[in-house]
């Protein structure tokens, strides 16, 4: 089967899950353009639009998924390949994803220096009062976590906690590692990529 063929067939000839896999087709040739750009040409990818379109088609592509697979089951547990090889996936775990992709739009829209300056610190009405800063930029800088809960929960230890059921004995080993190696690299994404990252241009260091 052909590159095209295959493409086309992926994407295009299955009914199912369209809207989905049309929306991630667009976020791949995104990504690959702007990967292309900010290795070839900085300036260049500093002045695309792909600097706030591609974490916004990745948020818009949560929202999608979270509305396609509602008929996977919502447990604790998140079921993805990385924890367990004999979960499924948790409804819980794509939902919660938007949440994510959303703080990771707001990050690389506030580390760019322009966007930053001309519409966050904008939004929402820069006060006085808050040192002429927007209500958004409080709110996404330190308090985000605060509205969390409205958003489902699924829990890598709830998987740590259920490996006799949903590791095989022959990877339990490497898929327990793998699960810490992950809670360790959302620890580090969460307080040193995102908070530390955050007060820093908030204070203007």
């Amino acid at each position: 089967m052909g590159f095209v063929s295959a493409v086309y067939h992926l994407f295009f000839a299955s009914q199912k899950f369209r809207s989905h896999r049309l929306v991630g087709l667009c976020f791949l040739i995104q990504y690959a353009a702007a990967v292309y750009l900010y290795m070839a040409d900085y300036d260049r990818y500093l002045d695309s639009p792909f600097v706030w379109s591609l974490p916004l088609n990745g948020l818009i592509q949560s929202i999608v998924a979270a509305c396609t697979f509602t008929f996977l089951p919502k447990k604790e547990d998140p079921g993805f390949a990385a924890l367990s090889d004999k979960s499924v996936l948790s409804y819980f775990t794509v939902v919660e994803n938007s949440f994510y992709a959303m703080q990771l739009l707001f990050t690389t829209v506030y580390l760019h220096q322009g966007y930053r300056e001309n519409i966050i610190r904008r939004l929402g009405g820069p006060l006085s009062v808050l040192c002429g800063r927007s209500v958004v930029e409080y709110f996404f800088v330190f308090f985000l976590f605060y509205v969390r809960t409205l958003w489902p929960v699924s829990r890598m230890g709830a998987g740590l906690k259920n490996s006799d059921k949903n590791k095989s004995a022959k990877n339990k080993l490497i898929l327990t590692v793998s699960t810490y190696a992950v809670k360790v690299f959302y620890l580090f994404a969460k307080h040193f990529l995102g908070f530390f990252v955050h007060y820093l241009i908030f204070l203007g260091r």
